[in-house]
């Protein structure tokens, strides 16, 4: 088995979009996660600056009440030394400092004190000062606190001032923040292990339980496709793939079997075609052998009928004999048709102008008749076809003439011939319709009228629609034949047509 999987493989394709939906899920999952643990981490932070925030609060109000306005700057540096507090400052509405964290700032103004009033909760990044007095920017949360006037403040407040001081406890983000980096490493790294992990497995798993069945299934098939009907595919599992493999071997089997089966019926075929040949061939010497002497003994027989009287009886097993000498002469003919060669003239040729050549000598010989009619319906113009007209002739004949002798009571030959057309690549077609409405043919005999020597009739040699036949399938052509008992019989002849120049 190949180590390297095609990207144009089943297997590949698979395998990747599998793993791009694992990919998907996989980080989809450690995404909300991380929003999880990221929006519990931020809760925790902040909920433990305002519960520091209003300690504060509580001490720095208790202090104000007593009026131990300087123990307030004790106050704010004993709480800065919690963990995560990097400065808590208290300043009154006019932006005075009055206490602070941070000395150096002692009485110095903060600024826009509105502000601090109207975002009562904000995060911005500042240089801080690390321990080994390295400057780093963090992201510091600030939580503002606006200390309300009380009716204990108004010996040093006015009573209509709604707020006497403003506190803001300032918290480093530094350790939230490099919590969540190493949780989104951590979860990313494991996302990375588990969707490689999972990918490879499912790899492994289908290298094994798909790729090998189908490389054996197609190395099999197209060991069959170039006509080696004894492989097998050598793969067993009660799984999809065995099943498959189970079928396909039966197939293969039963393509051997047809293909023996096929190569002894072609090995018979041939055996027949020589034996038929060789019959043809015997025939056509018998007929030629027979011509000559059948000619001299109804000479002889026309002489001895000519020298009895009309009421003679004999005259009458001389005319018998005669008659019989007549359907001789006719088998004779039609075995020389049977045997002959094909005609190697081919010329471009109008069916219509066939037909009606065809049709003329017919009525010419026949003569015309009340009871038998014929109707021509013939389309023009039609595109000519490539054939031997003399020999296209004969076979049109021997359907005329079937089907005068199928109403002998009178009736109706329709002769009809339209133009098919081709589709795609095909050239079209031409077809010539020979239709009566005689006595029709037994359903069981249709599949054997085109069979040498096959005739219901006892003055009929059985050869003429075996020659018609032979006559249609020389230049490519088909012959069809539908027919109902006291309906009639419609022939199909089917011919391609010449490409237009």
């Amino acid at each position: 088995m190949s180590p390297i999987i095609r990207s144009s493989s089943l297997v590949f394709k698979v395998i990747f979009v599998t793993s791009l939906i694992l990919m998907i899920a996989i980080s989809f999952s450690v995404w909300l996660n991380l929003r999880f643990h990221e929006a519990s981490l931020k809760k925790l932070t902040y909920e433990k600056s305002e519960i520091i925030s209003e300690f504060i609060e509580k001490n720095v109000i208790r202090a104000m009440e007593k009026g131990k306005h300087f123990d307030i700057h004790s106050i704010l540096k004993n709480f800065a030394s919690y963990r995560g507090i990097s400065k808590i400052t208290l300043f009154r509405l006019d932006g005075m400092i009055r206490a602070t964290t941070h000395e150096e700032e002692l009485d110095t103004n903060i600024g826009d004190v509105a502000f601090f009033l109207k975002n009562r909760h904000f995060i911005q990044q500042e240089a801080v000062e690390g321990k080994n007095g390295e400057v780093q920017r963090e992201r510091i949360y600030y939580l503002v606190s606006p200390i309300l006037n009380r009716p204990e403040c108004f010996q040093c407040h006015r009573a209509e001032e709604k707020i006497v001081a403003v506190m803001t406890v300032a918290s480093s983000l530094r350790e939230m923040d490099q919590e969540i980096s190493r949780i989104k490493r951590d979860s990313i790294l494991i996302a990375v292990i588990t969707i490689g992990f999972l990918s490879s497995v499912l790899a492994l798993l289908f290298l094994k339980f798909v790729n090998r069945p189908i490389k054996q299934l197609t190395s099999t098939m197209r060991r069959v496709e170039e006509g080696d009907l004894s492989a097998r595919v050598d793969f067993k599992g009660r799984d999809e793939m065995g099943k498959l493999a189970e079928n396909l071997n039966a197939m293969i089997e039963k393509l051997n079997r047809a293909r023996r089966e096929a190569e002894e019926y072609h090995q018979e075929l041939i055996r027949r075609a020589n034996r038929m040949a060789s019959i043809g061939e015997l025939a056509s010497g018998i007929a030629h052998e027979v011509r000559n002497p059948l000619a001299g003994i109804q000479g002889a027989v026309q002489i001895l009928a000519d020298e009895f009287p009309r009421e003679d009886a004999r005259r009458q097993v001389t005319d018998e004999i005669q008659k019989q000498i007549h359907r001789m002469e006719r088998l004779v003919k039609d075995l020389l048709n049977y045997a002959k060669p094909v005609p190697s003239h081919y010329l471009p040729t109008d069916i219509n102008e066939v037909a009606e050549r065809v049709l003329s000598f017919f009525l010419n010989q026949r003569g015309r008749s009340q009871d038998f009619r014929i109707e021509k319906n013939l389309s023009t113009p039609l595109p000519k076809t490539l054939i031997d007209p003399n020999s296209m002739e004969q076979a049109f004949l021997n359907i005329v003439l079937n089907a005068q002798k199928a109403m002998p009571k009178g009736g109706t030959l329709t002769v009809s011939t339209s133009r098919l057309n081709g589709h795609g690549e095909r050239v079209g077609e031409v077809q010539i319709v020979f239709e009566d409405t005689g006595i029709g043919i037994p359903k069981d005999n249709l599949p054997r009228i085109f069979s040498p020597f096959f005739s219901t009739r006892s003055d009929g040699t059985g050869l003429g629609l075996s020659i018609t036949k032979n006559i249609v399938e020389q230049y490519e052509g088909r012959i069809e034949v539908e027919s109902q008992v006291d309906v009639g019989t419609k022939f199909i002849i089917t011919l391609p047509a010449m490409k237009s120049a």
